[in-house]
C-alpha cells in the first residue's frame, strides 16, 4: 500500500546544488530482505502482464537473482555500489515503482528504501544534464513524472510531487503551460502558493487549507487508498 505521505521537504529545492551526487542507499534502510516466497506463494495465479502486481512480482525476481549472484541479502549496511550491483539501476520505471510503494508487501525496508534512492538518483540525472538552465531541468523532471504508469498516477505521493515540480518550474521561471487539466494537481498548486502568502516554508504544506482539500479529493477518488492485491 502506497501512504498519503510522499511530502519530501525541500526534496527539488536541493536537486540543482546536488545534481550527480549519488546517495547512499542505506541511509534509511531498515529489515532484511522478505523473500517472494514468503510474501506470495508460487502457485497462486500470475497476474495479468503489465500490471503492478507483475511489475512487483518480476521487481522481486530480479533483485532475488542479484543477491544470489553477489552472495549477499540487502540490508541497512548495504552501500549504493552493493544495491547498483545488485541491479538496481536495471529496474524499469514501473518495476522501480512498485519496489519504491512496497507493493503486495514483497519488499524489505531497506529495499524500499533503496528504490526512493534510485528514483531520486535518475531525477537528479535529469538535473545534471541541465546545471545551467534549471527551468529546462524541472520541465524535464516533469516529462518523466509524467511518464509514469496509471497505477503510480493514482498514488496520492505522485500527485503531491507532480505539483512541487511544477511550482519549481515556474519559480525557475518556466513559461510553458504545463498544468495537466487534473483537479487534484492543481488544488495543490493553491496550496503552494497559500505556504508563499504565509510565508512558511515546504515542511508546512501539509497544514494548507487546500492541501486538506486535494487529499480528501483524491481519497474520494481512490476510495482512501491505492493498493495492489497479488492474490486476487
Amino acid at each position: 500500500m502506497t501512504s498519503i505521505s510522499g511530502f519530501m521537504a525541500n526534496r527539488y529545492a536541493t536537486l540543482s546544488s546536488n545534481a550527480g551526487q549519488r546517495q547512499s542507499a542505506s541511509q534509511t534502510s531498515g529489515n532484511a530482505a522478505v523473500s517472494s516466497q514468503q510474501a506470495v506463494s508460487k502457485e497462486t495465479a500470475a497476474p495479468a502482464p503489465g500490471s503492478l502486481a507483475s511489475a512487483a512480482m518480476m521487481a522481486r525476481d530480479k533483485i532475488d537473482a542479484g543477491y544470489a549472484k553477489l552472495g549477499i541479502t540487502g540490508t541497512s549496511g548495504t552501500t549504493a555500489e552493493q544495491w547498483d550491483a545488485v541491479g538496481f539501476p536495471d529496474l524499469d520505471r514501473q518495476m522501480l515503482f512498485a519496489v519504491k510503494s512496497n507493493a503486495g508487501g514483497l519488499f524489505s525496508e531497506a529495499e524500499v528504501s533503496a528504490a526512493k534512492t534510485e528514483f531520486n538518483n535518475r531525477i537528479s540525472d535529469i538535473m545534471d544534464d541541465n546545471p545551467d538552465d534549471p527551468a529546462q531541468g524541472y520541465r524535464d523532471v516533469i516529462d518523466f513524472y509524467d511518464a509514469a504508469s496509471d497505477d503510480e498516477k493514482a498514488t496520492f505521493d505522485w500527485v503531491v510531487d507532480r505539483s512541487e515540480v511544477q511550482k519549481s518550474y515556474f519559480v525557475h521561471g518556466g513559461r510553458e503551460d504545463v498544468g495537466m487539466g487534473m483537479p487534484v494537481v492543481e488544488k495543490l498548486m493553491q496550496a503552494w502558493g497559500q505556504l508563499s502568502a504565509a510565508g512558511g516554508n515546504s515542511n508546512d504544506l501539509p497544514n494548507m487549507p487546500a492541501y486538506h482539500e486535494a487529499m480528501m479529493w483524491w481519497a474520494q477518488d481512490n476510495g482512501g487508498a491505492h493498493h495492489v492485491d497479488l492474490l486476487t
